[in-house]
């Protein structure tokens, strides 16, 4: 990375962070009560600078971001831009999930341990029911039932904690993760390499 393109990250860095960072939170604060109204948010402005830098209405700014997303798409680092869109899209999803199931699946047991731990009730005979066995399954596979029991009990419990912004805030990470991929796909389809655009 020669000083050039470091600057050019570093200028996208900044703007993006200036655009995106407080029209979420304003959005976030005054035009939704809701978090699932902002969550296009991330789509909307980037189709808008797509279609400003493609009719050349940016400028210099314009050019640094063509160049960027030809890099970041097109580059060796694509793969890794994949694979951590993807990891963090399944932990965010998988958190919504662990979630939903503490306070339904498990409702009595998150409840039970709950009133033990922060309500002053501690009882020696307290007895949780867990995620049942099947008879007929195999070990390993009783034993990630386990796993995901005590995960969905503690992310249920955290959330509870939190007044539900742990599941609200998981589930808008999840969203821009999926923007983010529908994105990337469609900086592949725009911006072709220049190499490529040449043949």
């Amino acid at each position: 990375m020669n000083a050039n393109d470091l600057k050019e990250k570093c200028i996208l860095i900044a703007v993006s962070a200036g655009i995106f960072l407080p029209f979420r939170l304003l959005a976030s604060q005054y035009l939704a009560e809701h978090w699932l109204g902002n969550l296009g948010f991330a789509t909307s402005v980037s189709l808008l600078l797509l279609f400003l830098t493609k009719k050349n209405k940016l400028g210099r700014f314009g050019e640094i971001l063509k160049n960027q997303i030809r890099k970041a798409v097109w580059g060796k680092s694509s793969s890794v831009i994949i694979f951590l869109l993807l990891g963090f899209m399944i932990y965010f999803g998988a958190v919504i999930i662990l979630v939903n199931q503490g306070n339904t699946a498990y409702h009595d047991d998150k409840e039970a341990l709950f009133q033990n731990i922060f309500k002053g009730s501690a009882s020696s005979n307290l007895r949780l029911h867990g995620p049942g066995v099947n008879s007929g399954e195999f070990v390993g596979f009783s034993q990630l039932r386990y796993i995901e029991y005590v995960f969905s009990i503690s992310y249920a419990i955290l959330n509870d904690l939190s007044g539900n912004w742990l599941a609200s805030i998981h589930l808008i990470l999840f969203m821009e993760q999926v923007e983010m991929v529908g994105l990337f796909w469609l900086y592949r389809k725009m911006f072709r390499p220049i190499n490529v655009q040449a043949s």
